[in-house]
Parts: C-alpha cells; structure tokens; sequence
C-alpha cells in the first residue's frame, strides 16, 4: 500500500511529467531519425539492387553473345558436311586433305572469334583431332580438352538445341556445345575465366564481386577487386536477391543461354557508405540534438525541479513541526532565490508565532488549574467549618481539640503555596487525617482501608484528585443506619504500553447516578451548565490538562451497590504548572 501511495505521489510530480515530456519528445525524435534512416537505406538497398541487375543484364547480354558467336562457328563448320564426312573414310589421303580442309576453317573462325577458346573435331574411329586454340589456352590446357573429348565428354545426346554445359577439366571451367555429324563430333569451349572478362569494363568498388555459378550454386569464376572468404559455396539460387550472412547483398539473374548464373554480392556496410554527406549529416544531427536534450534536462533539473523538490521538502518539514528548517541551494534564478528567502522568512515567523502561542497556552492552563483547586478547596473548608460548628453544639472539647489539630495539618498541606502536584504519601497522609476528622465527626461509623504498592509512593499526582473521591463518598454514601466503608487501592499497571498508576476508590454507598456516570465517562471536559459535581469534573478537567488526554477518570457502580472511581496517572508524563 506505502509503495503504490508513493508510486502514484510520483506519477503526479513535476519530476515525472517534466521527464515523461521529454522522453517522449527524444522517441518521437529518434523514432523519425531511424524511420528516415531506414528508409534512406532502403532507398539506397533498391537503388544498388536495381543498378546490380542492370549492369548483369549488360554482362549478361555479352555472354549470350560469345554463346550465339560461338554457336555460328559450330554452324559455319558443320556446312562443310561433305569435308567431315571425308574423315570417316577408310581412304587415308581423303581423311588428310580433308583434315587440312578442316583445321584452314577451324583456325579462320578462331580468328574470327574475341571470346572462343577452344574450336575441335574428333573423329573417334580414327582417334583424329583437330584443335584451334585461342592464345588465351595454354598447352597443358590444350592437352586436358583434347584428352576429356577422347574420354567422351560429348556424345550424341547434346543437340544444337541444348542450354551451354559447364564443366571442370583439369584445373579449369570450361562452358562447352558440341554435336556430331555421323560419328564425327564438332565442339566449342570458352573459358569461365573468358566469360567473366567481359565485367571488368567495369571499376568494381572494393566491396562489390561478380560471380559466375552453375545451376546448383557451385563457383565458377569470379571478378572484382577483392575476394570474400567468408563466403561458402553453393549460393542459394532460389531466389533473385538475398542476404547472405547478415554482412553480404547478393542480386541474382539467370544466363539464358547456358546452365548458369550470374550474381553480385556486395558487402551491405558498403551500402550505409552510399548515403555519404546525408548519413553523416543524419548522425551529426542525432548526437546534436541528444547533447542538447542531456544538457537541458540539467539544466532545469538543476534550476527549476531540485528547487521545486526543495520547496516541498521544507514544506514537509514544517508540517512536522521542525520550525528551525531553512532552504538551500536554491539555485541561480532570481525568482527561486526570492521565492527560498520568502520561505524562509515565513519559517522564522511562523516558529515566532508558534512560541508565542505556546507560551499563551501554558500561561492559560496554569490559570484554569488555579482556578479549579480553589473551587476545591473552598469546598472542603466550609464543610470542615460546619463540622466544628457542631461539636461546640454537643460540648465536646476533646473532639474539637483533635478535629482542630487534624483540621490544622489538613489547612497546612492545602495551602503550600504554589503546589499542583504531590507524591502520592503526601496524598494518602492528607486522606488519613481527613479520615481522622471524619471519624470524630462520626463515631464508629467510618471504615477504610489504604492498599498501596511500596513503589509508588514517591509519584508526583495532581493535589487533591483522590481527596474529591473521598470527600464525596462521605457527602453522598453516609448514613446513620450502616458505617461507611472505603476502600482505595493504588497500583503500578501498563497503560498504551507505558506505566501508569492506577487509582482505585470503592464505597458501600448507593453508587453514582446514570447521568454522572455517563458525564464523567464521556470525551468532553466540559462543565455541565447545571453547575452540579463541581468536583468531579475540575478532577476531569485537571487531568486533561496534566497529561493531555481524556479517558483517565472512569466512574461506574460497584456490586451489589456502591461507588467505584478508577483514575490512570501515567508516570514521567505530567509537568508541574
């Protein structure tokens, strides 16, 4: 419950909308920094995905037409059908001149050719070759294309019609088409190498690198300024563009005239370099406008809210009653430094007022409590008076003599000047000699017992509180026909878990009246208007004003009749006035 109280105190301070506002002032900021950001670079992503898919549509297209050139050598060749034929025959000067024939043809579209590397015929029944080489073909190269055609790499399932097929011989790729002509086998061969030439009219940024995979992904050839080892083969080529290991950007197209793919892969850092002066602007910007907002919230933490936060501290203290408080450090704004010294001008006033009011109070109280012992003790004096008026009547001179010294120590303890509060001996010693003109005054008809922890004896009680109870059980539970018996019993016992004494007072009289009971019992300390139990309520009232609360006098009725009075003195709390 105190932590919800004190989370809902803050969500309704200064300090929490003041952050709130600018916190969410900073995300409406930055979310728009990161929405332009990302849609710069998605700008940007499409605009590098488009340019890569026109430049390989280029490349593309170069390719397509070595294949196409490539495929016309092989047609120009196989028109000399009669030639070919001639190197099946059984005659040997036949199979010669036409290979004589054949290789002038061979070595003419050869020089034709900017991107053929390697133009053959085979004739496996005789095991005669015929190569034309581009100078572009080593004679080891040579060598390995020679022996891959003797081993059968081309036969009669690949037609004209066929996609170009890349293969691996020896340590290079080679994309190869080829036929045969009855039992003859015609074949063209260009280099992957000599495919991916055609990109380097390009000036490749050092993040950027084409590649030439087949069908399956499998690496083929590759240009560009620099090599990515992080990236494994197969590509995945299933899809046109994709991300490859989060760092990479590759664009795909298919090659239409062979069983092939061309992609580009582009480091994806590279693509944030593009934004250039914006992004950087972008950036600038944000740190900026962060910078700004830090030292903002400084300052009017600094100037407005810790002097705010001040002003409520030193309200709290003053509705504690720490009058002594001042404020500090209240910043160096004019207006809280005003508001701080008017603050703590008030306080000193405030505490000025507080101690003058107190000392009024104080002055006030001690002049009700005079006030209410001297309605006492008039009281009790003109009752002794009477008594001795009586006994002159009934020519008693040894009780008169008695009643008068006993009434002169009574007078002696009643009239110490000054005095609100006594031990409690000194109270029960005044109650024995009460008791003792009481018993002169009535003869064998008073009867008391005092029973009184040993302890107790030296508390301070207010003057004459057990006495009233005394005195009122004579003046309203005597009578001739039965003795008078009192009983008072002072005790130690725990009061709100703190000592107090409790007094106990009982007679045998006929007890209290409801409406007395009810008066004495309630929360007012007030006086009735009747004017009637004078002394019961001063006992009330001086009470309160000791020990400043209500409910120490308890008045009920005692079984099967009588008076019981319960009075609670908390000990160490009472101050003499």
């Amino acid at each position: 419950m105190i932590l919800k109280t004190n989370i809902n105190k803050y969500k309704n301070s200064l300090v929490f909308k003041f952050v709130l506002g600018m916190a969410s002032a900073t995300l409406v900021f930055f979310s728009m920094l990161i929405i332009s950001n990302i849609y710069s670079l998605s700008v940007i992503r499409n605009n590098i995905i488009n340019s890569a898919e026109n430049e390989m549509k280029i490349h593309m297209r170069d390719i397509n037409n070595s294949f196409s050139n490539a495929i016309d050598d092989l047609n120009e060749i196989a028109l000399n059908y009669s030639t070919l034929s001639d190197l099946t025959k059984n005659d040997e000067s036949q199979r010669y001149f036409a290979s004589i024939k054949l290789s002038d043809i061979l070595s003419e579209r050869m020089n034709i050719s900017k991107t053929t590397d390697i133009l053959s015929i085979y004739n496996p029944d005789s095991d005669m070759m015929l190569l034309s080489c581009s100078n572009r073909i080593s004679l080891k190269e040579k060598l390995s294309v020679s022996d891959a055609l003797k081993k059968g790499l081309i036969n009669s399932d690949h037609s004209v019609g066929a996609l170009w097929m890349p293969v691996k011989i020896g340590e290079k790729t080679y994309f190869f088409k080829g036929y045969s002509f009855s039992g003859v086998i015609i074949a063209s061969f260009i280099k992957a190498d000599t495919l991916m030439s055609l990109a380097k009219i390009r000036d490749f940024s050092a993040d950027e690198q084409i590649v030439l995979t087949d069908n399956s992904g499998n690496f083929l050839a590759g240009v560009g300024n620099i090599s990515f080892p992080d990236i494994t083969y197969p590509l995945d080529n299933d899809s046109k563009t994709q991300s490859l290991l989060g760092k990479y950007l590759v664009v795909s197209v298919n090659v239409n005239s062979g069983n092939a793919r061309l992609s580009t892969i582009i480091k994806e850092t590279s693509i944030f370099f593009r934004l250039e002066y914006i992004q950087y602007a972008i950036a600038f910007l944000g740190v900026l406008a962060l910078g700004l907002m830090i030292y903002v919230i400084y300052y009017l933490n600094k100037e407005i809210i810790r002097p705010v936060k001040a002003l409520v501290a030193g309200t709290h203290e003053l509705e504690t009653g720490n009058w002594d408080y001042q404020l500090k450090n209240m910043g160096k704004s004019h207006e809280f430094q005003t508001l701080g010294n008017s603050f703590n001008s008030m306080a000193r006033e405030i505490k000025a007022l507080k101690i003058s009011a107190y000392e009024e109070k104080i002055a006030l109280q001690k002049a009700e409590l005079k006030y209410l012992q001297m309605q006492i003790k008039p009281h009790f004096f003109l009752n002794a008076l009477t008594t001795v008026s009586s006994l002159t009547y009934k020519n008693k001179s040894e009780d008169i003599r008695k009643f008068v010294s006993a009434l002169s120590n009574h007078l002696r303890y009643m009239l110490k000047s000054g005095l609100n509060m006594v031990s409690i001996k000194e109270e029960v010693e005044y109650i024995k000699n009460y008791f003792c003109m009481q018993e002169i005054k009535f003869p064998n008809s008073v009867f008391y017992v005092f029973d009184m922890d040993p302890d107790v004896a030296d508390e301070q009680i207010p003057q004459f509180v057990i006495h009233t109870f005394i005195e009122n059980s004579f003046k309203h539970a005597m009578t001739f026909e039965e003795p008078l018996s009192v009983f008072v019993s002072i005790k130690k016992y725990n009061h709100n878990d703190s000592s107090a004494i409790k007094i106990i007072i009982e007679d045998n009289g006929e007890g209290f009246p409801l409406e007395v009971i009810n008066m004495a019992n309630s929360q007012a300390v007030e006086q009735n208007s009747s004017g009637h139990k004078v002394g019961i309520f001063n006992v009330k009232r001086t009470l309160s004003l000791f020990y400043g609360e209500n409910g120490l006098l308890k008045l009920s009725n005692a079984e099967p009749s009588g008076a019981r009075v319960e009075i609670v003195i908390p000990i160490q709390k009472g101050e003499q006035l």
